[in-house]
């Protein structure tokens, strides 16, 4: 994005930029559960908590 270029966020733009992230997450969250590796669980539990803060964003958004 060029420098100059102003962007406006707007409810919509939010809600399709928070999807988007979620649905990353929900990938690597996928990947990391699927690991059998026991320090993995820190991984996870971070990865969960940003899903839930994401979703929570997403509630908070008009519709």
């Amino acid at each position: 994005m060029r420098p100059d270029t102003n962007v406006i966020p707007t409810p919509l733009f939010q809600r399709y930029e928070l999807m988007v992230e979620l649905g990353r997450l929900e990938m690597v969250l996928e990947n990391v559960r699927s690991t059998t590796k026991p320090a993995a669980n820190d991984t996870v539990v971070a990865i969960e908590s940003r899903c839930a803060r994401i979703q929570e964003a997403l509630s908070r958004l008009p519709a």
